[in-house]
């Protein structure tokens, strides 16, 4: 999973998004576009909201704008395509790439609230045969987006849709992908909440924390002073005060918390069995060595050619520890295909840029890896078994 700063409306998403379908979820709108404004987001009068996405996602859209303006804030929809999409992965020139969005800083600095959904209908197509060093330019341009965010007192938030195309990659049957992410959307965030703070609480005031798994995971690492941030699906009070715009930042379906570690005290072994390169390219089986937080030593089954171009459009500290997350939602279930980070007891290692996690990676590009069933130690206190919470 590799994440990218788009240049128009999402700000900071994952290369791999769920888009609408239109099997009656509508239904479920206003009531979630209520819940979004009064609570998610807690829209008040004056503030100006920004809600962005694709052509399928108009619906959600109009029913946030609606609730949002009701609360006497100043809106502005924003919408993207396919085909644009297409045509600036492909077909623009390669001396437009580099163009920075700094149009995009100016607004952060005058938006209180953000609101993104997915803007494609079918991400795969969009990059289809477009080469990594494109795709890396494209993020390069885009990292004054994420140094702009940290700065900002933008509150954001991400609501992700099933979809059948996915459900077919993921090898899920669409209907029980679509329950399980309305179930997990509309899942007991207080309980969630009250896990990811105990949690929270034990890594906070941790000196080591080791990671495990039946596969052959054994990573170690400290945090120091470094945050760590529950999103629980609600930007509080707390959180909107906070300088690093992760501590801001909230999706829907929610459950995960997350830090950046220190970056240079990662040792230890990876191993990932399966996880996509690209949209059409699966890695298999990659395994490598950390050492003084960097990866070493990386093979894969299958994939490695896929991961090494990847990894070497970009300079910078793409092969540095960056980021852990650690799912709590239960509802959110793992497959061997599907791999939501909100699952409880999913864990995925992100090496690269983290500095809206405040971590001390702030140049663009990285990877990111999911470790299953994992064994999460704290100071030698087991507080997650084969990826079930034993608090």
């Amino acid at each position: 999973m590799k994440t990218y700063y788009s240049k128009t409306a999402g700000l900071l998403l994952i290369f791999v998004t769920f888009a609408a379908s239109s099997s009656g979820q509508e239904s479920q709108f206003p009531p979630l576009a209520k819940r979004v404004v009064t609570t998610s987001v807690s829209v008040k009068p004056g503030d100006v909201v920004v809600i962005a996405g694709g052509s399928q996602t108009i619906p959600l859209m109009e029913d946030i704008a609606i609730e949002a303006s009701k609360a006497g804030a100043m809106v502005q929809m924003l919408l993207n395509t396919d085909r644009l999409a297409r045509t600036i992965n492909a077909d623009v020139s390669e001396k437009y790439l580099k163009q920075q969005p700094t149009y995009l800083v100016d607004w952060i600095k005058d938006v209180d609230i953000w609101i993104a959904m997915p803007d494609l209908v079918d991400y795969p197509a969009t990059v289809a045969g477009v080469s990594e060093e494109r795709l890396a330019e494209i993020n390069k341009s885009g990292e004054i987006v994420s140094r702009a965010l940290n700065s900002s007192k933008l509150k954001f938030l991400f609501i992700d849709f099933p979809n059948k195309a996915d459900a077919a990659l993921y090898q899920v049957p669409y209907p029980e992908l679509e329950k399980m992410h309305w179930d997990a959307v509309n899942a007991d965030y207080g309980q969630i909440s009250d896990k990811g703070n105990q949690l929270k609480e034990m890594l906070e005031h941790s000196n080591r924390v080791r990671i495990t798994s039946p596969k052959g995971t054994d990573l170690t690492f400290s945090l120091r002073d470094r945050p760590v941030i529950v999103d629980a699906g609600i930007v509080t009070p707390a959180k909107s005060q906070s300088n690093v715009f992760q501590n801001r930042a909230v999706s829907l379906p929610g459950g995960v918390v997350s830090f950046a570690p220190l970056e240079t005290s990662g040792e230890g072994k990876v191993f990932a069995i399966r996880e996509r390169c690209r949209p059409d390219v699966p890695l298999v089986g990659a395994s490598f060595d950390v050492q003084d937080g960097k990866i070493t030593n990386f093979k894969a089954e299958s994939g490695a050619e896929c991961y090494r171009q990847s990894m070497a459009s970009y300079g910078g500290p793409k092969d540095m520890l960056g980021s852990v997350s650690i799912g709590l939602n239960p509802a959110m279930k793992v497959t061997e295909h599907y791999r939501p980070a909100a699952a409880l007891g999913m864990i995925w290692l992100a090496f690269g840029n983290n500095e809206t996690l405040g971590g001390k990676n702030n140049e663009p590009g990285g990877f990111s890896f999911p470790v299953t069933n994992a064994t999460v130690e704290i100071d030698g206190k087991t507080v997650m078994k084969d990826g079930q919470l034993q608090f």
